[in-house]
Formats: C-alpha cells, structure tokens, sequence
C-alpha cells in the first residue's frame, strides 16, 4: 500500500527546497538536533528526482521516515537520496501526530458530497484527515485542527485513526512516591548515555551538538570541561548544580539522537524506562 505525502502549508516552511550541494547534510542534521531539543514539530521532506522520504517530528520527537512505499530510517535517507532538495515545514504538534499516524492507514472513500458529512464527523468525534478535491484537512475528536476545509459540493476520501492521539505511545511507568532529587540523577544519565553509545558511538555527535547548544547551556561548552562524554563514559563536574546539569544533559542526548537520526524506540533501554529518574529526566516527551 502506497503511503501518502499529505500537503502541509508552505507559508510555514522554515526553508523549502535547500540543495544538499550547498546545505550539506552534517549542517541539515546539525540543525534538526537544535531544533528537536527545542520541541520541534514539523515534516522534513527530502526530494531527489521522482523519489522523496518524509520524516516527522512531534514535540522534540522524531517519530520516524517513510517514503512513497516503506518506513525508512534517517541513515539510509541520506545513502539513497545523496542530492536531495530538503525543506522543513514547522506544525501544530496534533497536526504532525496526525501525518504521521495516518501514513499507513487505507483510505475510504465517504458518500456523497460535502458538506453532508460534516455532522457525523463531529458526532462520531473523528480523528484523522479528509481529502477533498484539492483540500486537506486534519481532524482531531470531531474538529478541524488544521488545513484547510473542503470546498462545498467535494467528494471527500478520509484516513480514518482507529485510536486516539497519543493511544500508541508507550505506557509511562508506575508513578514513584517521590520524585528523584536532582543530584541523584547522574547515575541513571551516566546508564542511558553508555547504552546509547554501545549501539551507535556517540562522542563526536556529543561533541558537535555540545557546540551549538553551550550558548544556551554553557556547562556543555567542551573547552570548560564540565560536561562532556568519552569512549560513551559520561564525565560532569562535581561542582555543577544539579538543576543545571539535568537541563543540559537533556538537551544534548535529545540533540546527539537526532543528529545520529536514532529514536529512543531503537534503544534497547527496556529496564532504563522502568526507572523513576527516566520520567523525571523529561524523557517521556523526548
């Protein structure tokens, strides 16, 4: 089944149609680290001749990729559309979660013409997109979040959701009776980061993105050696406040990921998530 490259709203684009020639791809996925550890939501499309991948990011999330017939990872993306033209489209976080929930979902055509729909939709509160004519729309519990609305007298072809935003994320563990102080929390990032490194080394990604984000997290500038990472071994000085480092650690592993195009889903840190310090490290949203 062909999956669908749904229009999205170009006025707004972050930038549309960069040529990897002149944006190289270490600068494009450099820039999607900084943007996703500041809660990104939008579509990167890759363009290259007939072919094209699509990746969607929800709240500093990447989802995933997928092309006209397959998911595909961010590593192989860029193997097979080496010239690709790229563009970024900013979203409403439930319309990003909606491109992405319905890319493999059948469509179905709907009786009639619009607007004779329209009440039912919103009785039966539907969740998914409508493809009328030339418009899409996107859908959430009955209302239009986003898109545009069909045009009167148009046959209508929905992607109907058969759960609820935000039903496939992953179940938060059993709430601890108390919240981990902050100062306790080196050891569960000290875990994390070392599981992480033993299926991609991250170093170098650290290193980078460390860079970029130690203007809004000075601890992370590599000259001052406060935080760093080396041979996947995470280093912090023991002087640093607790709150500051949570914060920089959070923003450099979530840029280090999409940098290295890795979601935690690909981790194996089944027993990490079990942790109380993992939803306190804001990695539920991550």
């Amino acid at each position: 089944m062909p999956y669908p490259r749904l229009a999205v709203p170009p006025q707004q684009a972050a930038y549309t149609g960069l040529h990897t020639d002149y944006y190289p791809w270490a600068e494009v996925t450099l820039d999607l680290a900084m943007r996703q550890a500041q809660g990104l939501s939008a579509v990167f499309d890759m363009q290259q001749g007939e072919q094209w991948a699509r990746f969607v990011w929800v709240r500093g999330a990447l989802q995933g990729g997928f092309t006209a017939s397959s998911e595909v990872s961010w590593p192989a993306a860029m193997v097979g559309l080496p010239r690709a033209a790229v563009t970024l489209t900013a979203l409403d976080p439930v319309v990003a979660e909606l491109i992405w929930a319905s890319r493999a979902v059948p469509l179905q055509a709907l009786d009639g013409v619009w607007p004779t729909h329209e009440a039912a939709l919103a009785h039966h509160r539907f969740s998914g997109v409508l493809l009328c004519g030339e418009t899409v729309s996107f859908w959430a519990g009955g209302q239009v979040v986003g898109g545009e609305r069909p045009a009167e007298g148009a046959t209508c072809l929905a992607l109907p959701l058969l759960t609820e935003l935000g039903a496939s994320a992953p179940a938060a563990p059993p709430a601890a009776t108390s919240a981990p102080e902050p100062a306790s929390m080196l050891p569960f990032w000290t875990d994390l980061i070392a599981a992480t490194h033993r299926v991609t080394p991250l170093d170098e990604t650290w290193r980078l993105v460390s860079v970029r984000l130690a203007e809004h997290h000075p601890c992370l500038d590599p000259f001052a050696h406060e935080v760093f990472v080396e041979g996947g071994q995470l280093h912090v000085e023991a002087e640093l406040a607790p709150d500051e480092m949570s914060a920089a650690l959070l923003s450099a592993y979530q840029a280090t990921l999409a940098r290295l195009g890795l979601r935690l889903a690909d981790l194996p840190v089944a027993e990490l998530r079990t942790r109380p310090e993992w939803t306190a490290a804001g990695l539920e949203v991550a």
